[in-house]
């Protein structure tokens, strides 16, 4: 056989020999294994990529019970801001939960404002002299009336045997809420929050085949723990591997609220006043007056009523106050649907 024929079969069967081989470039070298062996201590079947190295974190594989590691952050934190968002490396957003929970909440105090007291708002007119309502004619006073002279459709003579002057009233109070007050807001119910964070990496990439390939920044942020979900019901107890356990929640049943503020009737009012009939429209022929109290009403009486205007002024303005209710704390905060993680104290470097 001549030498150029041997060569030909030479490169022939190394190409046969290295075609049974699997080859992948690491760090500029040419890892050459047979597809039989094994892939960093793994069955072939196993093997995610023969060809891919971890690009994140190295964790060790959790027990039965546990979901797969994930970048935990934990904090105080009330206000949403203070939530970070997942680094690009592990994107997802995996959980949300919240924990320091208190269902103690003030409400602002309740104010009564002031009552007044309110003039007759109009006269009635009758033709008996008794001021008993027999065929009632009403004159009433324009609105918001302070007690300036005002004029009526005039009366004929004759029309009327008396005029009754109702008695004043005090005003409703309206409820308010304490003007020194914080403003009605209920703070949120937790004081620390919690946010997992993953992403796809090829978990058999590891060199070491007792540990898992897990989606995370190198080196690992500060602020997050690697940690692991409890998957049963109950409280767990943590593994060695992730010692640490905390708890927190993935809903809050919140019924806090404050009962409505309202106002009683107004104590130690005191309204009397001075109301005058005229016959003319400017109220300058005097044709009665009666004073008037929130007890006592008054009647104007004689033969030949003949209203043409009235006025009226205050005697004793003193429409007292009005007791305050309401404003109490009512419900609570109910956590709901628990989830306990087993986590890697942050002192304890994580496997590259």
């Amino acid at each position: 056989m001549s030498k150029k024929k041997k060569h030909r079969v030479a490169i022939a069967l190394a190409v046969a020999v290295l075609g049974s081989f699997a080859g992948c470039w690491t760090g500029g070298m040419v890892d050459v294994s047979d597809c039989d062996m094994l892939c960093y201590g793994l069955d072939p079947f196993e093997c995610d990529d023969r060809c891919e190295v971890c690009r994140g974190g190295c964790m060790e594989i959790p027990p039965l019970g546990f979901a797969d590691p994930i970048l935990l952050w934990m904090g105080d934190a009330s206000d949403e801001a203070d939530v970070p968002e997942c680094p690009a490396e592990a994107p997802e957003i995996v959980f949300d939960g919240y924990g320091g929970f208190t269902g103690e909440h003030a409400c602002p105090s309740c104010r009564c404002a002031a009552p007044s007291c309110e003039l007759p708002s109009a006269l009635t007119g009758s033709a008996s002299p008794a001021c008993d309502g027999q065929d009632p004619t009403s004159f009433s006073a324009p609105p918001g009336w302070a007690g300036a002279c005002t004029a009526p459709a005039a009366v004929p003579s004759g029309a009327l045997g008396s005029l009754l002057i109702p008695a004043p009233t005090v005003s409703a109070c309206e409820p308010t809420l304490d003007p020194a007050a914080e403003p009605l807001g209920l703070p949120a119910p937790w004081g620390r929050r919690a946010r997992g964070c993953g992403g796809s990496e090829a978990k058999h990439t590891c060199r070491d085949p007792s540990l898992m390939c897990i989606a995370s920044p190198v080196p690992q942020p500060e602020e997050f723990s690697m940690c692991v979900l409890y998957l049963r019901k109950g409280v767990p107890r943590c593994p060695e591997e992730y010692p640490e356990l905390h708890e927190f929640h993935r809903g809050v049943d919140d019924t806090r609220g404050c009962t409505p503020c309202a106002c009683g009737p107004a104590e130690g009012s005191a309204c009397t006043a001075l109301v005058s009939a005229y016959e003319d429209g400017g109220c300058a022929r005097l044709l009665g007056a009666e004073t008037v109290t929130l007890a006592r009403p008054g009647c104007v009486t004689g033969p030949d009523i003949r209203l043409a205007s009235w006025d009226a002024q205050w005697i004793e303005d003193e429409p007292g106050a009005c007791a305050p209710s309401g404003g109490a704390p009512t419900g609570a905060v109910t956590p709901e649907d628990p989830a306990y993680f087993c986590c890697l104290p942050n002192e304890v470097p994580v496997l590259h």
